[in-house]
């Protein structure tokens, strides 16, 4: 599944190092991309248990979750479509 964090305090480019390494840690998580202009984290994840790890470590490097985007697979016959859902933290 795919995620849209807007995340706090990703001002510049010297966060996404940070960011980068403590969720390569993870598994399941694989970042797509950084933007700090508008204080985004694209990345996809497995489970809910490695969502919540990723959570957990961005809120402990000092970039918590404000709020996310979730777009989950819809199946359809000839093609994949995404449905969005929106949670504020």
């Amino acid at each position: 599944m795919r995620a849209i964090a807007q995340l706090k305090d990703l001002t510049s480019d010297t966060c996404k190092p940070t960011i980068v390494r403590n969720l390569s840690r993870i598994m399941d998580i694989r970042i797509l991309d950084i933007d700090t202009e508008n204080r985004t984290l694209s990345f996809l994840y497995g489970n809910l248990v490695a969502f919540k790890k990723a959570k957990r470590e961005l809120s402990s490097i000092g970039h918590p979750i404000l709020k996310c985007t979730f777009q989950e697979p819809k199946q359809r016959r000839d093609s994949i479509d995404y449905r969005l859902n929106s949670v504020t933290f």
